[in-house]
């Protein structure tokens, strides 16, 4: 159900026309894969309540992971906007891994990798679709994932509670 909703939304279908149109790189990584990762990373990221989550023993909040140095600096506080940037820095990589001529599929733990193409006008889109109130361009998703990348943040896998 909401998978339509999104796809067939005004800003829902130019994210996805957007996407439809990337160049694939040679590599393993089929734009099927991409469709269905890119549209979990979305869902994931409305469906993050944040006061049911907190942050465990190895800093990991909502597919993310921060770095020490990161926590010391900002306290113990649960961060900011936690699923729209988890769901920025996923973005970002699974598009430079499908228009990549590397091949390679291992993400989790890695902060953002520097090959391929990181598409940040796409991500902008799919950012603004999916969370209504925000108004994000193509400079401010390289300014946000630049920010996450020096502070340490690396991606980690959903944690799912019941």
């Amino acid at each position: 159900m909401w998978r339509a909703q999104f796809c067939y939304s005004s800003k829902g279908k130019k994210a996805m026309d957007k996407m439809k149109s990337l160049r694939q790189g040679r590599n393993e990584f089929p734009y099927g894969n991409l469709e269905s990762s890119v549209l979990q990373a979305c869902f994931q990221a409305t469906k993050y309540e944040p006061e049911k989550h907190s942050m465990d023993s190895r800093r990991r909040i909502a597919g993310m992971q921060f770095s020490v140095s990161s926590i010391s600096k900002n306290g113990k506080r649960k961060p900011s906007h936690v699923a729209r940037n988890s769901m920025i820095l996923y973005l970002t990589t699974f598009f430079r891994f499908y228009t990549s001529d590397e091949s390679t599929y291992e993400f989790v733990g890695k902060k953002v990798p520097s090959f391929g193409e990181d598409q940040p006008d796409v991500v902008a889109d799919f950012v603004n679709a999916v969370f209504k109130n925000e108004n994000f361009d193509d400079g401010s998703i390289k300014r946000l994932t630049r920010r996450l990348s020096n502070e340490g943040i690396r991606l980690a896998h959903w944690k799912y509670l019941q």
